[in-house]
C-alpha cells in the first residue's frame, strides 16, 4: 500500500508527510495487503483544511473518508483513525460474507 498524497492550495512540508506515513503504519498487514490504492488529498480553503481519502480494496470495494478541521495535524490523526476503523469494518464484512 503506497499512498499518493496531494496538497491543494498549500505546500505540505516533509514533517507533515512523514507524520501521515507514520500514522498509516497503524494499518495492520492484513489490511495493507488488501488495499490496492490509497489516495489522500488535503485541501486548504481560507482557515480550514479538508482531508479526503479514497482506499480501493482488491475485492472492488472503495471507501471514502472526508473531514474538515482547522489544525492540520489533529485533522490528519483523526481522519486516519476513521479510515482505519472503516477499513477494519469493510474487511470484517468481506470475511463474514466468505464464511456464509
Amino acid at each position: 500500500m503506497e499512498p499518493k498524497i496531494q496538497a491543494v492550495n498549500f505546500n505540505l512540508n516533509e514533517n507533515e508527510k512523514v507524520f501521515i506515513l507514520k500514522k498509516l503504519e497503524k494499518f495492520d498487514t492484513h489490511i495493507k495487503k488488501h488495499v490496492e490504492n490509497l489516495k489522500i488529498t488535503i485541501k486548504k480553503e481560507r482557515e480550514l483544511f479538508e482531508f479526503d481519502a479514497h482506499a480501493h480494496f482488491n475485492w472492488g470495494k472503495i471507501i471514502h473518508i472526508r473531514e474538515d478541521g482547522k489544525i492540520l495535524l489533529n485533522l490528519i490523526e483523526s481522519s486516519i483513525e476513521k479510515l482505519y476503523k472503516t477499513a477494519i469494518k469493510e474487511k470484517e464484512k468481506k470475511n463474514n460474507k466468505q464464511d456464509k
